[in-house]
């Protein structure tokens, strides 16, 4: 966020961009930063800013306001200009997305149609379940586990018939913390799986490594659902990849209503609140229970969003 601020002082003029992968928080939060001054000088040392929602965009310029006494435009445009004594800054709001085509083909080709084969023969029948997440607290996955389990209370119709494949990318693997969140859902994994578990069925399928792109389009098409739960994420492109890997629109979204992508893709997912625990339990039996036609509606819907809004859309748009 300080590198303009720093190419600045040392004479260099040209033109500079950054863009925050992350959300940006509301003012009454940003507030008790101490080095709040200094983000947002540096910020205001760029030609263009751009950020993942026009929520985190407002919020941006909420903050310049209240700290910076900078005068805000026009809100409703998607770039907007402020100023202060120094120079005028664009700043705007770049969804950022996925190469859909190249999912999509992906997704057609035999060697991943083939792994789609064998996991659909080494996983038991019924609906099957999938996260996929990097280690980190923001992602949501004890929630997510908690949810699980609280869906195989109220609804036992589900017990040997709904399995969870939960993938996690290891993450900051040498911080005490992060030791710690790994420590705690595989405590949750297997406190689920010796609890519920049947001959032939085991709830919980638990995954600790990255996987290969054709590993994950495989996974995406096998399953029925998608349960991503981040408790705050920037965009979230999991959410993305799965929909444009699901070629055949036969399965159903379930989204944190705080993931950046729930404002593209909230219409045709179900939307949940990640802490609410029995309301995700409540969306996972919905999505079990929904009708082929209606998955067949809300994934072309989301389909069709993911292709027309792409990661190239963005690229043009700011250039």
């Amino acid at each position: 966020m300080l590198v303009a601020s720093h190419l600045r002082e040392m004479g260099i003029e040209q033109q500079l961009g950054f863009f925050l992968h992350t959300p940006f928080p509301p003012v009454d939060v940003f507030v008790k930063l101490p080095w709040r001054q200094q983000i947002l000088d540096g910020l205001m040392a760029y030609d263009l800013l751009g950020f993942q929602t026009l929520r985190d965009r407002n919020n941006f310029l909420a903050c310049a306001e209240a700290l910076l006494n900078v005068d805000l435009p026009d809100l409703q445009l998607p770039v907007v200009s402020v100023a202060n004594d120094r120079r005028q800054v664009e700043v705007g709001h770049f969804s950022i997305s996925i190469d859909f085509e190249e999912f999509d083909q992906l997704a057609r080709t035999p060697s991943v149609i083939e792994q789609v084969k064998t996991l659909r023969e080494e996983m038991a029948d019924g609906k099957r379940l999938l996260g996929v997440d990097r280690l980190d607290y923001s992602k949501g996955i004890p929630e997510r586990l908690e949810a699980f389990q609280c869906a195989l209370e109220r609804f036992p119709e589900l017990c040997g018939k709904l399995t969870l494949v939960q993938v996690v990318v290891p993450s900051r693997v040498d911080i005490p913390e992060y030791q710690r969140l790994k420590a705690r859902i595989e405590e949750l994994v297997s406190r689920i799986n010796g609890r519920f578990s049947q001959t032939g069925w085991v709830p919980i399928h638990y995954l600790y490594r990255s996987l290969e792109r054709s590993e994950l389009v495989a996974l995406y098409q096998t399953v029925d659902i998608a349960l991503i739960t981040p408790l705050k994420d920037g965009m979230n492109l999991i959410a993305k990849e799965y929909c444009a890997a699901n070629v055949d629109c036969d399965g159903v979204l379930i989204l944190s209503e705080f993931a950046g992508a729930a404002n593209q893709l909230g219409q045709h997912a179900l939307l949940v609140n990640p802490y609410d625990i029995r309301g995700v339990a409540d969306a996972i039996q919905q999505a079990c229970e929904m009708s082929r036609k209606e998955r067949l509606i809300r994934m072309r819907g989301l389909r069709q969003i993911i292709q027309t809004q792409d990661v190239f859309v963005v690229a043009r748009y700011v250039s």
